[in-house]
């Protein structure tokens, strides 16, 4: 059974330009693809990963959990929940979009380089965007594990939201 090792919840991540990047400490941004599963995607060449959200520019409530395996699959309450492999090159992995209310950057204590998995859920992907202040908030949970060296496509476990089905459409 695997254990989590670490946790990091920002309530007011504010995202610029539809995602949530999961970096190193290069900042090596990449051009997701949105079509992949609608809401994960992962640099080919390692160290980045993208969320793909559905609100453009505004405050989501983010978790980011370390675990030292995979973690039990949860998709009840989730709209969309995908998970895809990773190649990290540095010992920094940094969940963030343009601004955290958190007092320090949110950095997952990865053990070190080598091969990760990802899986990403998230709900409240569909509604409008800017949303009404009534509207609850967007809201991600991010979990990230050492992989034996898995360099499978990714899972797709669950895709409900409106948002994600077009997203996977190109549109």
């Amino acid at each position: 059974m695997a254990n989590l090792i670490a946790r990091i919840t920002d309530p007011r991540m504010f995202i610029d330009a539809t995602t949530i990047d999961i970096l190193d400490e290069e900042m090596a941004v990449f051009e997701p693809d949105y079509a992949r599963n609608g809401i994960l995607d992962a640099r080919a060449e390692g160290s980045a990963a993208a969320v793909i959200c559905a609100t453009e520019i505004g405050d989501l409530t983010v978790t980011a959990e370390l675990w030292d395996g995979a973690p039990p699959l949860e998709t009840d309450g989730w709209e969309d929940v995908a998970e895809v492999p990773v190649r990290w090159l540095t010992d920094v992995m940094e969940i963030g979009g343009e601004g955290t209310s958190l007092d320090e950057e949110p950095l997952l204590p990865i053990p070190g380089p080598g091969d990760y998995r990802i899986r990403v859920s998230g709900k409240n992907r569909d509604y409008d965007d800017p949303r009404a202040e009534t509207d609850p908030a967007e809201e991600y949970l991010i979990q990230v594990w050492p992989s034996e060296g898995a360099r499978d496509s990714g899972v797709t476990h669950k895709q409900t939201s409106r948002i994600g089905r077009r997203r996977r459409e190109g549109a």
